[in-house]
């Protein structure tokens, strides 16, 4: 046995026929042993489930595992995420969305050695890959901020800036992350209540407010295949979904009082939101985060409130304001806030601030 642990990859799939095969031949074609590949079909209706039990079949590796697991109905991909992170062996395990692959060879084998030196809850890497095909496939940079990667420094250890930061933009591909599965029993899993959409946003947050360490790997380990069917393609629905999970965060933040201590930290890095018209992709979240600081005006510096102010006047007048139904959207959010694994999630962050 490898004295650093076994490896789990999660594949969520749902009508993932087409590109199955190649999401698991990846996996097997990784160079870290023991390796466990468990393949969570999400009420497919067409031969992702058989295309996988068969490459199951193939395996003469015994250091090499495919496991199935039928859920029958579809629930979406955070739902099929935490069925197979619960049904997971390995000490780390990871995710890989059945239309991606892993391109690097050794991509878990250099994850898994960095998260053993440093002790890292969670990790992940910064570039990757896009396209419609492999072949076709250009490089990515991932940042926190648009041509701004100077500035991951400070984000990335600092658990703070990095969730005020992740309410206006996600750098982070889903697929080349890797957590410990003790950090998953801690700090929670995905919230099934948000199905397709930003599942891995809102983790992300929860581990951020929480103080789980993370570290970050250079390079591009992951292709992240484009394609028509994908929900991130669709903008209104994105948008909604990604605008729960931060309104809800920021409530939180909020009534559990942490929110103005966070929002002067962060508010050095206020001027590169506003320019880089991130604020304009989550106008909610932003409109929110503009009249606290208005109402509150006293907690703050005089210049950055008169330059919220007027940030504020230019939201409400951007088409992505009225994108989305306001009347869903707040109907949603008090069901979003009511799900069980938020709840959770509040508890262990109240006692984590109390030890803080």
């Amino acid at each position: 046995m490898n004295q650093k642990g076994s490896v789990s990859v999660v594949i969520p799939a749902y009508n993932a026929a087409e590109f199955i095969k190649d999401s698991v031949n990846s996996c097997f074609n990784q160079t870290y042993r023991p390796l466990e590949v468990i393949v969570v079909n999400d009420g497919s209706g067409d031969s992702t489930l058989q295309t996988a039990q068969e490459l199951s079949e193939s395996i003469q590796d015994s250091q090499l595992e495919l496991r199935t697991i039928d859920i029958g109905k579809n629930k979406g991909v955070a739902n099929a995420l935490n069925v197979g992170f619960s049904s997971a062996k390995g000490v780390y395990v990871c995710w890989l969305s059945a239309d991606d692959m892993f391109i690097d060879k050794e991509k878990i084998q250099k994850q898994v050695t960095n998260m053993y030196k440093t002790k890292a809850a969670w990790s992940y890497y910064r570039d990757f890959y896009a396209g419609f095909s492999l072949s076709s496939a250009i490089p990515v940079s991932g940042s926190y901020l648009p041509h701004l990667r100077l500035l991951d420094p400070l984000f990335i250890p600092d658990s703070d800036l990095r969730l005020m930061m992740l309410l206006f933009r996600n750098p982070i591909n889903g697929s080349s992350i890797m957590i410990q599965s003790e950090s998953v029993e801690e700090y929670g899993q995905f919230d099934p209540i948000v199905r397709n959409v930003d599942a891995d946003g809102d983790l992300w947050m929860r581990y951020s407010a929480l103080g789980a360490k993370l570290n970050v790997l250079k390079g591009a380990a992951v292709f992240y295949r484009e394609h028509a069917a994908q929900t991130s393609k669709k903008k209104a629905p994105m948008m909604h979904g990604c605008e729960l999970t931060r309104m809800r965060m920021l409530l939180t933040l909020e009534k559990k009082g942490d929110l103005a201590r966070l929002v002067k930290k962060f508010a050095p890095y206020f001027l590169m939101v506003l320019r880089t018209k991130q604020h304009f992709n989550r106008p909610f979240t932003s409109e929110f985060l503009f009249d606290y600081i208005v109402n509150h005006g006293w907690k703050f510096n005089r210049l950055f409130v008169k330059l919220i102010r007027r940030s504020s006047t230019k939201l409400r007048k951007h088409p992505n304001y009225t994108l989305l139904d306001k009347n869903r959207f707040f109907s949603d959010l008090e069901l979003f806030r009511k799900s069980y694994t938020f709840k959770r999630f509040e508890e262990v962050f109240l006692k984590y601030k109390s030890e803080t």
